[in-house]
């Protein structure tokens, strides 16, 4: 079947090339392009967690950091028990050893703040790591998360790990040092003295085993019934204009009070298990002190040692103390990460498959006849027949239409997507996708938006300013360029007080519905790509919006393919084509299951 001719161009659905006929070997694939270098070593994926390694590279030298201020804090703190076993009733001995006690207590100050920098830069750091693992999962092919939980996710999930390591991690580094080097020098001062100063924390150890297992069960209690609350907050403001115009903003309201009380429910009952744990913290280093005391009247040492002893037991008081909250950190840390493991195991095998499905049809020869200058050649598999791929030469205008929707929008959309690489193949099958002789499954991101326009009703845009949103795909274009697309396409971005510089938030405001439209329609033809796509853009236009549309795709050089009005096929004179219609799977109530609600 052959479409009719537009500007000597055509496009047809044709079979199989002759297997006796010519045809070109097959291409080599262009690596993609490397992402941009980054002053870390790349940290693997831990076996037993599935998270990225805390201690690699600059990460290792900071937590040697920690432990090395944890031994000077002891180092410090033995300088200070010295000091108190000097003190004289004579001036100079007395005002040297008091000289000499006050500069190690600042010292140990000074080293508790660099101890709380180096921390947080460790958690810091780490975050920063895995919150870019989280979005990239966002932004591979085939992802379905819902909003309120990525939103979680990447807000209390992640403010669950950086607690773990740089108020967990960090001030065990330097918390271990310092309470092993107190019980040292106790042992030295009297071995009584490191018996009793260990005991407490033997105690303490016993108890925050249930504790602990307490506290991780509340804690994944408590963070699912916040992830139900994030994305009834999510799903709410989303249908904020229909709740509003059906009077409907009371009870959507007590809807979330409900799943707010939830929150404070298991909240406060979790508090319960915390306030042990950091109870329990602040007892054994309160016992720890105490029994160090009672051993020195106890053994009858001389005065000054007891001081002495007391001095190194305080000072590792605080680690101790900090032990209750550590755990508690620990609890939340791994409640957090048993729903991230998951999701970035779930991205990495989206990320697997597309790099397999893309490498199998990088290794595809080149159809005959495909690399024809603005030629189109699509194999899609389950939306193309196998025998049948569409080819479309440039000035082609194409109407998508399927069955499996009121609208016909349902099977051509997953054409689209199929296109740009929005959803792969489907297993066991390879798209081949040829765009002016390249594939674009091979060749590089740079090269392949530039083939490829896509525009859809109701585009949301990312933040930045109108010029960057439609430059994104091709950057490399001059301002000129971009002033005479905004022209072609009727977008008047002079009636904005900062013009092309105007900021877009919340995807696209403060852009009118038809003005999103125009700006997704100029982002698509912006460097006139062979190839353009076009999904029921003209429902958002105006009518002077839908005439310009009509004439821009009319008179485009490349080859188009659209869903839309029969206004907008008629007046493009566009040959139909029927997409099958593959069925989308669903779970037995209908909906995508998400394993945070």
């Amino acid at each position: 079947m052959r479409l009719p001719e537009s500007g000597g161009a055509s496009a047809e659905l044709v079979g199989p090339a002759d297997p006796a006929g010519p045809s070109e070997p097959a291409r080599p694939a262009v690596a993609p392009e490397p992402a941009e270098a980054s002053s870390e070593a790349s940290s693997e994926p831990d076996a037993a967690g599935g998270l990225p390694r805390i201690v690699v590279g600059t990460r290792r030298r900071w937590v040697v950091g920690l432990a090395a201020l944890g031994l000077g804090q002891g180092a410090l703190g033995a300088v200070g028990a010295w000091a108190l076993t000097q003190l004289r009733p004579e001036l100079w001995p007395l005002v040297v050893a008091v000289l000499s006690i006050v500069a190690t207590a600042v010292a140990v100050g000074g080293l508790r703040v660099e101890e709380r920098i180096v921390a947080e830069r460790l958690g810091q750091d780490y975050v920063r790591e895995l919150r870019r693992e989280l979005v990239e999962s966002e932004l591979t092919p085939g992802g379905s998360t819902h909003l309120g939980i990525t939103v979680a996710r990447t807000t209390n999930d992640l403010a669950s790990v950086r607690n773990w390591v740089s108020q967990g991690i960090g001030p065990l580094a330097a918390g271990i040092p310092l309470i092993a080097g107190s019980a040292v020098g106790l042992t030295v001062l009297d071995p009584f003295l490191g018996i009793g100063f260990l005991l407490p924390l033997a105690v303490l150890a016993a108890v925050m085993v249930p504790w602990a297992r307490t506290a991780y069960l509340k804690s994944r209690r408590l963070r699912r019934a916040r992830g139900r609350m994030a994305t009834r907050i999510a799903d709410t403001v989303g249908a904020s204009e229909g709740i509003i115009a059906a009077r409907g903003a009371g009870r959507e309201l007590d809807h979330i009070d409900s799943a707010s009380a939830d929150v404070v429910d298991r909240a406060v009952d979790r508090s319960v298990t915390v306030g042990a744990l950091r109870a329990g913290g602040t007892v054994a280093a309160l016992l720890a002190t105490l029994a160090v005391a009672a051993v020195g009247v106890v053994r009858g040492l001389d005065p000054t040692v007891t001081v002495a002893a007391m001095a190194m037991a305080g000072l590792a008081s605080t680690p101790i103390v900090d032990l209750g909250r550590i755990v508690e950190y620990r609890q939340t840390f791994l409640a957090a990460r048993a729903v991230l493991v998951p999701a970035l195991a779930d991205a990495a095998r989206r990320r697997a498959e597309h790099d397999r499905a893309s490498s199998a049809a990088a290794s595809a020869d080149l159809p005959d006849g495909a690399d024809v200058p603005g030629r189109v050649h699509l194999v899609l598999p389950g939306l193309v027949p196998d025998g049948a791929p569409l080819s479309a030469g440039p000035g082609a205008r194409i109407r998508l239409v399927g069955d499996d929707t009121g609208d016909g929008a349902g099977a051509p959309l997953r054409l689209m997507r199929r296109v740009v690489g929005l959803d792969l193949a489907p297993a066991g099958t390879t798209d081949e996708i040829w765009v002016a002789g390249q594939n674009l499954r091979a060749v590089a991101p740079s090269d392949g938006r530039a083939l490829v326009g896509l525009a859809t009703r109701g585009t949301v845009f990312e933040r930045g300013t109108l010029r960057r949103a439609l430059r994104y795909r091709r950057p490399d274009l001059d301002d000129a360029t971009a002033d005479a697309v905004f022209e072609a396409v009727g977008l008047d971005v002079g009636r904005f007080p900062d013009g092309p510089r105007t900021v877009l938030r919340a995807g696209g405001e403060p852009l009118t519905v038809d003005e999103r439209a125009r700006l997704a329609l100029a982002r698509a033809v912006y460097g006139e790509p062979p190839l353009l796509l076009v999904a029921d853009l003209d429902r958002d236009l105006d009518e002077e919006g839908r005439d310009r549309l009509a004439a821009l795709l009319a008179a485009y050089p490349g080859a188009v393919a659209f869903t839309g009005s029969d206004e907008l096929a008629r007046a493009l004179d566009a040959e139909e084509l029927r997409v099958a219609s593959a069925p989308v799977p669903v779970t037995p109530d209908g909906r995508t299951p998400d394993a945070d609600e």
